[in-house]
């Protein structure tokens, strides 16, 4: 039986966000715009560097934000995720139940998945994660059979790719529409098989220019007649340049509302929030 409109498979980490400028970025050797594991970076500049800092913490994880936001416009909302038996993890939680999300949550010893969220002058966002016991997915993928939507994104194909697989399975099995996002281009590059490998179970595709032209070698707009072929709706994603959304041969050029920017970080997130809640409710693939 169909009780909930939506539920997402997530990495469940805290978000932990502050201001950085260029030159900041440039002394912990992190490229502005993109993820970075936290290995990869030089942690101790990093450390440094938030003793200066105001930090604000959220819950997160990009499917998270997703289905945070589908919950507040209207939608029956459900989230997979695990966390440890720490405060991070017990926020987590209680912010889901808090906002509507029935959770078919994991505690486990560990400590709970967080994210640095570093925010530029111009509203560009930069990250790097600790996973933690986020990468643990041994959930009861039957409740699957409860949703008519499920949605998750590259970023937790990345962190246990087979868990996810099972899990796309099990929703295509009950005949659930596939929604995923693309991510983040180091994604794509560390997972291109897994992706190519499961775009004929995507139904809707969210992506970037630039991660559509990193998953096809093309230009973004052949790429999103390529991926179009594949998927039944694809939305590009243009940033300032506003979005194209594609249905078969249909292409639909979407606008820009002119805001200053403060911060990118979730904007795609909230931009696949209103698309699904909007398609869901049954509105065409422009309205949405």
């Amino acid at each position: 039986m169909v009780n909930l409109d939506l539920i997402g498979l997530t990495n469940a980490l805290t978000d932990i966000t502050f201001h950085i400028t260029d030159s900041e970025l440039k002394k912990i050797k992190i490229k502005k715009g993109s993820y970075h594991p936290l290995r990869e970076i030089n942690q101790q500049e990093l450390l440094e560097i938030l003793k200066q800092k105001k930090i604000n913490c959220y819950i997160a994880g990009s499917p998270a934000n997703v289905i945070l936001n589908a919950s507040k416009l209207g939608l029956k909302t459900g989230l997979f995720g695990t966390v440890g038996f720490d405060d991070n993890g017990r926020n987590y939680i209680k912010t889901i139940r808090k906002n509507k999300i029935i959770p078919f949550f994991n505690q486990i010893p560990g400590q709970s998945g967080y994210c640095y969220i570093m925010i530029s002058p111009d509203g560009e966002r930069t990250n790097t994660a600790n996973i933690g016991v986020s990468s643990n997915f041994d959930f009861d993928f039957t409740k699957l059979k409860e949703t008519g939507f499920f949605h998750t994104s590259a970023y937790e194909l990345a962190t246990n790719p087979d868990k996810l697989k099972d899990a796309i399975k099990y929703a295509k099995n009950y005949h659930v529409k596939l929604s995923f996002d693309l991510a983040d281009k180091l994604m794509i590059q560390r997972q291109r098989k897994n992706i190519e490998s499961l775009l004929e179970d995507i139904d809707i595709l969210f992506a970037t220019e630039e991660e559509a032209r990193e998953l096809t070698g093309e230009s973004p707009l052949r790429a999103l007649t390529i991926l179009s072929e594949i998927c039944p709706i694809v939305a590009l994603k243009k940033g300032k340049k506003g979005s194209i959304v594609r249905q078969g041969k249909n292409k639909y050029q979407i606008p820009i509302y002119p805001v200053k920017v403060k911060s990118t970080c979730g904007a795609g997130d909230a931009y696949a929030s209103g698309f699904l809640f909007s398609h869901i409710k049954g509105l065409n693939p422009e309205e949405s």
